[in-house]
Formats: C-alpha cells, structure tokens, sequence
C-alpha cells in the first residue's frame, strides 16, 4: 500500500492571535508547517517544528519573506489526484510541495493609512501584495486547499478536518469568498487611499466596507442590521460615535444622528438640534447651550418626542437639566461634563453619544442603494457662503437675516419639498417631505401657528424653502405672517415671485443654490 501523502500548511499571519494553539491542532493532525518570520518564530518559540522555505525548495536564491512563497515549487491548489503514485512521482521530480492549508492575513493597512505621521511612500511600503497573491491562489483553488484569513475560523477548520479529514466543498467556498472579499476590501483601502481627488466620477468605482457595529435589527425588526465602515473614510463621521451610556445604538439611531449632528456643527452657533425618522423637527441656537436645548424642544414637542438630540458644544450641567425634562431617546454631543453625565443618567432609557467633528473631505460621496445596483453622488456639504442676493425692494433687516440663514441651514437638512419657518435664533415650524411645495408651506404654517398663536411685536417670522417658491407660494406665506424669504430661484416663475413679494413688502433672498434631499 502506497504511503499516505504528507499534508502541508503555509502559516504566514500579521494578527498571531490564535496562532500557535492552531500550530499545534494541525501538527496533531499531521500536518507539516511551513513559515517564516514573525510566525515562524512565534511557532518555534512554542517548541513546534517549522520547515524553513530556503530548505523546502532546494533554492539557495530564494527571495525573502512573504514573496519567497511565490516560488514556483510551492502549489497553492493541486488539480490532480496526489493519491495516484506517479502524480507523487513527479512532485519529488520537480522538488514541488503541494499545499494543502493556507492561513494568511494581511498588515492592517487602514490604520496604517490613518497614521498621519507616515509620507506616502512610507505607506505603499506596507502594502502587502505576496500575502494578498498566496490568500487569493488559496481561495480560487478551494477544492482542493483550505483558505483562512480570519482566526475565527481556526477552530471550526480544526474541527470539520478531526471529524472528516477535510472541509466540505460548501464550507471552502464559503471560506474562498470570504477571502476574497478580504482580499478585495484590503485592495479598495488602497485604492480609495491614491484615489482621493477625480474631476468626475470614475468608470470603476471600488467601495471597501467593515462592519464595526452589529445591530440588533434594521430599520424594522424583521431586517438584519448593521453598521459598516468605509475602508480609509474619514475618522470623524457617524462610524465614530461612542457610546458613553445606555443601550446600543439602533440602525434608527444612526440615521438620526447623521442629520441632527451635521445640522448642528453646520450651524456654527452653540446649537440644538432635535430629530425624529431622519427628519429635523427643531433647531435653534443661543449664546447659552441651554436656552438653544430649551428652543429647540419648543419648536414642536410632540413631533419631538422619543427623538434624536445632538448639540456642537460640550454639554454641561444647565443645558443637561433641560434635556432631563425632555422624553428623549439619544443625545450626542462633542463630550459631556461630569456633572451633565450624572444628570442624565438618571432618565430612563437615554443613549449618551460622544462625537467628534463632521469635517467632510471634498470628494466624500453619497450612495443610495436601489435594485440592482448603487446611486453615486457627491456628498452635498457646500454652505450657505457669502450673503445671498437680494431680490426685492425692501432687504431683511438685521433680525430677518439671521432668522433666514438658521431657517437654510435647516431646511438644506430636511426633505424634499421643505419649508422652514424661523423666528430669531429658532425654528417655529418645519413642513418636510411633502409631495407638493404649497403642502409645505402650509404644513410649515400651521405648525408655526400651533406653537405660537400670539407673537411678540418687533419678533419677525421668516421661510426658506429648499427648492424655487412662485407667486402662490409667497401669498401662502404672508398670509400667514412670514415677513422674509430665502430660497435657491432659477425658476421660470421668479420674475412673478418677486412681483408677489413686492407687493407684499417681503423681503427675499435667492442663494442659487437648491438642497433637495429624497
């Protein structure tokens, strides 16, 4: 009876993690172990015996580290059958070694890129392009070699190789893509890394994803959830909340904190800003943190309830006592002071989030996923820059204008057709998403209405609307009150709007610029 063919393993792994305990499961299994460096020590330093390459293949030029076992007696994937004894024959001819197992991961090059110390070439110097060529060959070869790139899957492979002598087809394949999209997500790191500025959106657009966050569900609990990382994005999103107390964040959660933070930090002020499904429903802002939290929750209570707050200062212990009143179910904040944590730990089922800056790089892009395939765009973060043109005899005054840049900001943050009504340093009714700009108006109106049926004199209300008003528009709006507009214009009816608004002794600015949002 012929011998029983020898098994070899390439071992070659930058996390050891797991490393020598699954050394020792596959010399147990009869496995030969193949190595070098950092590994090879790491798995003689454990008193297991190690074949060096330069030996193996009976090369004294053999390059050095992971490119060694590119040489071309080492096979990665063996097509025929290493039973047959002339197949054998010919191995030894050729002084090739048939690997059977092959665990490889990468150098962690997305931290590698985040290091802002490294130039650029110091970084491509990291770029592992023999550890990704031994992980793929493993992988495309699954039939007949078991890939591994994750240490997770040590334990299982050990125990599907003691129970059966080898994996399944099925659970190779699975093994081989997750391979490969390991593989894919370290060469879109790099990819995104070099190809950080385009004059157009490319051809091929490559995007790496690493889930950081497991949800409990999604956006319903019948629908998985979870949140990914894109692979060298900016460390200063939504990926970089913390939770400092409460429950984990839901899929929900992370959809409100987009809006409420970005709307905050755009602000610029000491701001508050108050969502619910996506959508703001109040904003404001005030030299004291506290008056804005206390504004902003009175824009529109009841749409505010059990939603998401975020602020762009510190939150302190003043400001911490307003939202102590408030049934709300997260608050995020650049940090929280001591005593601002003791407060609200109080409350029942509150989610306190730490979040840094929102700095957008200027080619961030933003995708939304249809049947089939991805909607690309550019991330829409141009400001409200310079003063916006006026349009109509009588301009804003002093308290107009100011009202009139918060009420943009919000309504550039919510849905198409939007219509923001604002009053000083807060917002009075917000009308979002709605199928037909007048809807919005409206909505925006009766909300205002609803909150403040008596106004103070010298207290002025304004509207922004995020797309181009007509003439039905502005008498919708100062019939209810509005004394200043701002909105994008480029429409065919602005000739008419302005008419209207002249007529009405409004003021109204045009920016030229529309913020839909779906």
């Amino acid at each position: 009876m012929a011998a029983k063919p020898e098994r070899y393993a390439l071992l070659s792994v930058t996390d050891k993690t797991g490393i020598v305990e699954f050394g020792y499961a596959l010399k147990d299994l009869g496995f030969k172990l193949i190595s070098h460096g950092g590994t090879a020590g790491a798995l003689r330093q454990a008193e297991l015996e190690v074949m060096d390459l330069r030996d193996l293949v009976k090369s004294p030029d053999i390059l050095e580290g992971r490119l060694g076992f590119l040489h071309p007696r080492i096979l990665i994937g063996l097509t025929a059958d290493r039973d047959k004894p002339g197949q054998m024959h010919e191995l030894e001819r050729r002084h090739s070694v048939p690997i059977d197992l092959v665990a490889v991961n990468l150098y962690p090059v997305a931290e590698i890129i985040g290091d802002a110390k490294l130039s650029q070439t110091e970084v491509l110097e990291f770029i592992d392009l023999a550890g990704s060529a031994l992980l793929r060959a493993a992988a495309r070869n699954f039939r007949s070699v078991v890939p591994l790139c994750d240490p997770d899957d040590y334990q299982p492979a050990v125990e599907a190789l003691k129970r059966f002598g080898k994996l399944s087809v099925e659970k190779s394949q699975t093994l081989a893509a997750k391979a490969f999209h390991y593989s894919a997500y370290y060469d879109t790191t790099v990819a995104q890394y070099l190809g950080e500025r385009w004059d157009k959106l490319p051809d091929e657009l490559v995007i790496g994803l690493k889930k950081t966050v497991e949800l409990a569900y999604g956006e319903n609990p019948q629908q998985q959830g979870a949140l990914y990382t894109l692979s060298g994005s900016r460390p200063w999103g939504i990926n970089a909340a913390e939770l400092v107390y409460g429950k984990p964040l839901t899929y929900n959660h992370y959809l409100d904190l987009e809006v409420a933070w970005e709307l905050a930090t755009e602000i610029g002020e000491a701001s508050c800003v108050v969502v619910k499904h996506g959508v703001p429903v109040g904003a404001a802002s005030d030299e004291k943190l506290a008056a804005a939290a206390r504004l902003a929750f009175r824009c529109d209570p009841r749409g505010g309830f059990g939603g998401t707050a975020a602020v762009n200062r510190e939150l302190e212990e003043d400001a911490a006592a307003i939202f102590a009143e408030q049934y709300v179910g997260c608050v995020a904040a650049p940090q929280f002071s001591p005593k601002a944590l003791l407060t609200l730990k109080a409350k029942k089922d509150i989610r306190l989030v730490t979040l840094p800056s929102t700095l957008i790089s200027a080619h961030e892009l933003d995708l939304k996923a249809v049947a089939g395939g991805v909607l690309v765009q550019d991330k829409d973060s141009k400001p409200l820059a310079g003063d916006p043109r006026p349009v109509t005899r009588r301009t804003p005054s002093d308290l107009e204008h100011k009202a009139l840049r918060l009420a943009w900001h919000v309504a550039k943050h919510a849905r198409t057709h939007a219509a923001v009504i604002c009053r000083g340093s807060a917002t009075l009714g917000i009308g979002s998403g709605q199928t037909s700009r007048l809807d919005a108006v409206r909505l925006a109106v009766v909300k205002s209405q609803e909150r403040h049926p008596i106004l103070p004199a010298g207290a002025p209300m304004v509207l922004a609307s995020d797309g181009a008003l007509s003439a039905e528009h502005i008498h919708e709006a100062a019939a209810g009150g509005i004394s200043a507009l701002i909105q994008p214009g480029g429409s065919s009816e602005d000739r008419d709007a302005v008419e209207a608004a002249d007529r009405k002794s409004l003021a109204m600015l045009f920016t030229g610029v529309r913020h839909f949002r779906h």
